[in-house]
Protein backbone atom coordinates (compact mmCIF):
# COMPACT_ATOMS: atom_id res chain seq x y z
CA UNK A 1 0.00 0.00 0.00
CA UNK A 2 3.13 2.70 0.79
CA UNK A 3 4.82 2.04 -2.30
CA UNK A 4 1.18 2.71 -4.30
CA UNK A 5 0.96 5.31 -2.36
CA UNK A 6 4.52 6.90 -3.11
CA UNK A 7 3.73 5.80 -7.03
CA UNK A 8 0.97 7.83 -7.39
CA UNK A 9 2.70 10.95 -5.54
CA UNK A 10 5.67 10.65 -8.31
CA UNK A 11 3.81 10.46 -10.74
CA UNK A 12 1.64 13.42 -9.49
CA UNK A 13 4.88 15.07 -8.90
CA UNK A 14 6.20 14.48 -12.34
CA UNK A 15 3.10 15.72 -14.43
CA UNK A 16 3.08 18.58 -12.14
CA UNK A 17 7.09 19.23 -13.44
CA UNK A 18 5.91 19.33 -16.70
CA UNK A 19 5.80 22.07 -18.86
CA UNK A 20 3.34 23.08 -21.66
CA UNK A 21 4.55 25.65 -24.67
CA UNK A 22 6.47 25.33 -27.43
CA UNK A 23 9.84 23.08 -28.24
CA UNK A 24 13.05 24.20 -27.25
CA UNK A 25 14.74 26.61 -29.63
CA UNK A 26 15.71 25.18 -33.23
CA UNK A 27 13.46 21.90 -32.52
CA UNK A 28 11.31 20.82 -35.39
CA UNK A 29 7.85 21.02 -35.06
CA UNK A 30 5.81 17.62 -35.05
CA UNK A 31 4.72 18.62 -38.46
CA UNK A 32 7.78 19.17 -39.80
CA UNK A 33 9.04 15.85 -38.42
CA UNK A 34 6.25 13.76 -40.24
CA UNK A 35 6.72 14.99 -43.61
CA UNK A 36 10.05 14.15 -43.75
CA UNK A 37 9.66 10.78 -44.53
CA UNK A 38 6.80 7.68 -44.90
CA UNK A 39 6.44 5.25 -41.92
CA UNK A 40 6.70 1.49 -42.71
CA UNK A 41 4.54 -0.24 -40.93
CA UNK A 42 5.60 -3.69 -39.53
CA UNK A 43 3.43 -7.05 -39.88
CA UNK A 44 1.37 -8.34 -37.31
CA UNK A 45 2.42 -11.43 -35.52
CA UNK A 46 0.23 -14.30 -36.75
CA UNK A 47 -2.56 -14.41 -33.68
CA UNK A 48 -3.04 -10.41 -34.03
CA UNK A 49 -3.57 -10.85 -37.81
CA UNK A 50 -5.74 -13.99 -37.44
CA UNK A 51 -8.23 -11.81 -35.47
CA UNK A 52 -8.14 -8.58 -38.36
CA UNK A 53 -8.51 -11.83 -41.23
CA UNK A 54 -11.61 -13.05 -39.13
CA UNK A 55 -12.97 -9.48 -38.44
CA UNK A 56 -12.59 -8.44 -42.39
CA UNK A 57 -14.35 -11.66 -43.23
CA UNK A 58 -17.09 -11.23 -40.51
CA UNK A 59 -17.64 -7.60 -41.98
CA UNK A 60 -17.51 -9.05 -45.47
CA UNK A 61 -20.35 -11.36 -45.35
CA UNK A 62 -23.41 -8.77 -44.67
CA UNK A 63 -23.87 -5.22 -45.77
CA UNK A 64 -22.28 -2.87 -43.53
CA UNK A 65 -26.23 -0.78 -43.58
CA UNK A 66 -27.90 -4.16 -42.37
CA UNK A 67 -25.30 -4.21 -39.12
CA UNK A 68 -25.73 -1.17 -38.29
CA UNK A 69 -29.63 -1.56 -38.39
CA UNK A 70 -29.67 -4.41 -36.69
CA UNK A 71 -31.81 -4.72 -32.91
CA UNK A 72 -28.43 -6.85 -32.08
CA UNK A 73 -26.00 -5.02 -30.32
CA UNK A 74 -23.74 -8.15 -31.20
CA UNK A 75 -23.72 -6.91 -35.20
CA UNK A 76 -23.76 -3.57 -34.27
CA UNK A 77 -20.54 -3.55 -32.49
CA UNK A 78 -18.96 -5.38 -35.89
CA UNK A 79 -20.43 -2.46 -37.67
CA UNK A 80 -19.73 0.69 -35.98
CA UNK A 81 -16.28 0.55 -35.62
CA UNK A 82 -15.73 0.37 -39.69
CA UNK A 83 -18.59 2.34 -40.36
CA UNK A 84 -16.61 5.02 -38.10
CA UNK A 85 -13.35 4.48 -40.20
CA UNK A 86 -15.18 4.89 -43.62
CA UNK A 87 -17.18 8.15 -42.31
CA UNK A 88 -14.08 10.22 -40.85
CA UNK A 89 -11.65 9.26 -43.99
CA UNK A 90 -14.49 10.23 -46.05
CA UNK A 91 -14.95 13.51 -43.97
CA UNK A 92 -18.30 12.92 -43.26
CA UNK A 93 -17.40 14.20 -39.68
CA UNK A 94 -20.81 14.43 -38.24
CA UNK A 95 -21.12 10.59 -39.25
CA UNK A 96 -18.25 9.95 -37.85
CA UNK A 97 -18.92 11.44 -34.40
CA UNK A 98 -22.52 9.52 -34.26
CA UNK A 99 -20.96 6.42 -35.09
CA UNK A 100 -18.20 7.03 -32.32
CA UNK A 101 -20.75 8.28 -29.72
CA UNK A 102 -22.71 4.72 -30.70
CA UNK A 103 -20.20 2.77 -30.34
CA UNK A 104 -19.07 4.30 -26.69
CA UNK A 105 -22.54 3.73 -25.91
CA UNK A 106 -22.38 0.01 -26.22
CA UNK A 107 -18.95 -0.76 -25.15
CA UNK A 108 -19.46 -1.78 -21.78
CA UNK A 109 -21.92 -4.39 -22.46
CA UNK A 110 -18.31 -6.42 -24.71
CA UNK A 111 -16.07 -6.36 -21.77
CA UNK A 112 -15.22 -9.35 -22.38
CA UNK A 113 -14.38 -9.10 -26.66
CA UNK A 114 -11.54 -9.18 -28.21
CA UNK A 115 -12.66 -5.82 -29.89
CA UNK A 116 -13.47 -4.28 -26.97
CA UNK A 117 -9.70 -2.23 -26.38
CA UNK A 118 -9.52 -1.35 -29.72
CA UNK A 119 -13.47 0.30 -29.40
CA UNK A 120 -12.37 2.50 -26.85
CA UNK A 121 -9.25 3.48 -28.45
CA UNK A 122 -10.88 4.27 -32.21
CA UNK A 123 -14.13 6.00 -30.49
CA UNK A 124 -12.07 8.03 -28.58
CA UNK A 125 -9.32 9.00 -30.88
CA UNK A 126 -11.69 9.56 -33.30
CA UNK A 127 -13.70 12.55 -31.50
CA UNK A 128 -10.47 14.19 -30.25
CA UNK A 129 -9.60 14.05 -33.99
CA UNK A 130 -13.06 15.41 -34.63
CA UNK A 131 -12.87 18.39 -31.51
CA UNK A 132 -9.26 19.64 -33.13
CA UNK A 133 -10.76 20.12 -36.22
CA UNK A 134 -12.99 22.52 -34.52
CA UNK A 135 -10.05 24.16 -32.97
CA UNK A 136 -11.78 22.58 -29.55
CA UNK A 137 -7.99 21.33 -28.44
CA UNK A 138 -9.74 20.83 -24.14
CA UNK A 139 -12.09 18.20 -25.93
CA UNK A 140 -9.24 16.94 -28.07
CA UNK A 141 -7.11 16.29 -24.66
CA UNK A 142 -9.57 15.20 -22.68
CA UNK A 143 -10.17 12.40 -25.79
CA UNK A 144 -6.91 11.66 -26.41
CA UNK A 145 -6.21 10.33 -22.91
CA UNK A 146 -9.69 8.81 -22.32
CA UNK A 147 -8.68 6.70 -25.18
CA UNK A 148 -5.85 5.07 -22.94
CA UNK A 149 -8.91 3.66 -20.61
CA UNK A 150 -8.43 0.18 -22.64
CA UNK A 151 -7.23 -2.83 -21.50
CA UNK A 152 -5.29 -2.94 -24.63
CA UNK A 153 -5.79 -5.73 -27.05
CA UNK A 154 -3.72 -7.66 -30.23
CA UNK A 155 -3.76 -4.66 -32.28
CA UNK A 156 -2.84 -1.73 -29.72
CA UNK A 157 0.03 -4.44 -27.94
CA UNK A 158 1.66 -5.61 -31.05
CA UNK A 159 0.56 -2.88 -33.33
CA UNK A 160 1.89 0.68 -33.46
CA UNK A 161 0.01 3.15 -31.51
CA UNK A 162 -1.62 6.11 -33.65
CA UNK A 163 0.08 9.22 -33.25
CA UNK A 164 -2.04 11.19 -35.15
CA UNK A 165 -4.42 13.44 -32.58
CA UNK A 166 -1.17 13.10 -29.69
CA UNK A 167 1.04 15.08 -32.38
CA UNK A 168 -0.83 18.24 -33.51
CA UNK A 169 -1.69 18.53 -30.06
CA UNK A 170 2.09 18.53 -29.11
CA UNK A 171 2.03 21.95 -31.57
CA UNK A 172 -0.73 23.38 -29.95
CA UNK A 173 1.65 23.21 -26.61
CA UNK A 174 -0.43 20.15 -24.64
CA UNK A 175 2.85 18.81 -24.32
CA UNK A 176 1.99 17.50 -20.69
CA UNK A 177 -0.97 16.12 -21.90
CA UNK A 178 0.16 13.77 -24.87
CA UNK A 179 3.76 12.81 -22.28
CA UNK A 180 0.83 11.70 -19.95
CA UNK A 181 -1.01 10.03 -23.13
CA UNK A 182 2.78 8.40 -23.91
CA UNK A 183 3.10 6.61 -20.38
CA UNK A 184 -0.67 5.36 -20.51
CA UNK A 185 -0.10 3.40 -23.90
CA UNK A 186 3.33 2.42 -22.24
CA UNK A 187 1.17 0.20 -20.09
CA UNK A 188 -0.24 -2.29 -22.97
CA UNK A 189 2.15 -1.76 -26.35
CA UNK A 190 5.49 -3.74 -26.39
CA UNK A 191 6.81 -0.81 -27.39
CA UNK A 192 6.71 0.76 -24.34
CA UNK A 193 10.27 1.96 -23.46
CA UNK A 194 9.87 4.06 -26.91
CA UNK A 195 6.77 5.79 -25.70
CA UNK A 196 8.24 6.03 -22.03
CA UNK A 197 11.61 8.04 -23.67
CA UNK A 198 9.06 10.14 -26.39
CA UNK A 199 7.09 11.13 -22.81
CA UNK A 200 10.83 11.96 -21.30
CA UNK A 201 11.83 14.05 -24.31
CA UNK A 202 8.52 16.05 -25.20
CA UNK A 203 8.20 16.92 -20.86
CA UNK A 204 12.44 18.54 -21.52
CA UNK A 205 10.77 20.50 -25.02
CA UNK A 206 12.14 18.31 -27.37
CA UNK A 207 10.30 17.10 -29.77
CA UNK A 208 10.77 12.96 -30.76
CA UNK A 209 9.87 11.64 -34.22
CA UNK A 210 6.59 10.44 -33.27
CA UNK A 211 5.46 7.11 -35.52
CA UNK A 212 3.43 5.99 -37.32
CA UNK A 213 2.22 9.27 -39.32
Amino acid sequence: MVQSRLALLLCALCLAACTDGPPKEGQPTMAELAARQPYKPQPLPPKAQAAEDAERAALAARPLAELLASADEADRFLGLPEALRQAYAANQLEAAEAHARALIKIIPHFAGHPRYGDAIFLAHQTLGKIALSRNDSKTAVAELLASTNTPGSDRLTHGPIPMDLARPLVDLGHRKAVAHFLDRCSHFNLEKDKLIDWGVLIRKGINPDLVPY
